[in-house]
């Protein structure tokens, strides 16, 4: 086995198909491609017993629901888990990410994976790995607090100009910040955005963020990481047009001079399945070409 996990990286998921009790099977409007597939795991859960809900359209209100649930299963890709961690922060329940779109680096499980543990083949190997989440909140909670599994960026329209953020960390100043946006990361979302962008390869399973700035206008501005227990507050001090904060690339918050936005960890974790086949590392590789040596032609 490949790269195999460590028990550091998470407990063990030992339930067996056979036992499962309760389980949530989502997915999203905006993937009609996966839904027989949800259907067809939410069918056979059924037939051994289990209690399924079934959200094709993913607006499930998954922390209330996956309370003393044993399992929810994203079927889609990696962009349908996203939407799913975000409505689960204030449940535990581990989460299984099956894949049918482009990438996979999130939503690891292929369908036939997912088919044979309910088939009977035990989850061998399986483990459970905590994943921090940012909270994000708006002018001091006038809006409703809301999540990110990857990454909060601060965007611009069309005509993008440099915008002045002030940065402090658990309330003193740190930088001034002339760019033309941000991105602040989890370690999921370091290899993404933040990645293209220059930042850091952060372990998934540490307990930081990465604030990384967009064409910062002094070549001394560099991301930085900063630790997972630590509150870091942006004010917009510059005239802004079209800005707005851009939450896993799938919700957007407009932004304007004077607005306030604070980031820390939410208050629970993704609980985030993992088959062990690969590392972290393996990942990287294989998904991102991490390493590769450039393809050459002859000639």
């Amino acid at each position: 086995m490949s790269g195999s996990a460590s028990a550091s990286d998470g407990r063990a998921f030992t339930t067996p198909a056979r036992g499962l009790e309760r389980a949530i099977v989502t997915s999203t409007r905006y993937k009609p491609e996966a839904h027989a597939l949800a259907h067809e795991l939410s069918d056979r859960m059924r037939d051994l017993g289990a209690e399924v809900e079934l959200d094709l359209e993913g607006t499930l209100p998954l922390a209330e629901r996956s309370q003393g649930a044993d399992m929810v299963v994203s079927v889609g890709g990696d962009g349908t888990l996203l939407g799913a961690a975000r409505r689960l922060v204030g449940s535990r329940t581990p989460v299984v990410g099956v894949n049918l779109g482009k990438l996979g680096f999130l939503a690891e499980f292929s369908a036939d994976e997912v088919r044979a543990y309910l088939e009977g083949r035990e989850p061998e190997g399986w483990r459970i790995n905590p994943r921090i989440m940012l909270q994000v909140t708006l002018n001091g909670g006038g809006h409703p607090p809301t999540y990110a599994l990857n990454d909060v960026v601060v965007s611009q329209g069309v005509v993008a100009r440099l915008v002045n953020i002030a940065m402090e960390i658990d309330g003193s100043h740190a930088i001034q910040y002339r760019a033309d946006g941000l991105v602040v990361s989890t370690p999921v979302g370091s290899t993404a955005y933040s990645l293209s962008l220059g930042g850091p390869i952060v372990s998934q399973g540490l307990r930081a963020f990465v604030v990384t700035p967009l064409a910062p206008h002094s070549l001394t501005n560099r991301p930085i990481v900063i630790e997972g227990g630590a509150r870091a507050s942006f004010r917009v001090e510059s005239d802004a047009h079209e800005l707005a904060l851009v939450v896993d690339g799938q919700e957007r918050m407009d932004l304007h001079q004077g607005d306030l936005f604070s980031i820390a960890a939410a208050p629970t974790d993704l609980m985030l399945v993992s088959s062990g086949r690969h590392s972290f590392y393996d990942l990287l590789r294989l998904k991102l070409g991490w390493g590769a040596a450039p393809r050459l032609q002859d000639g």
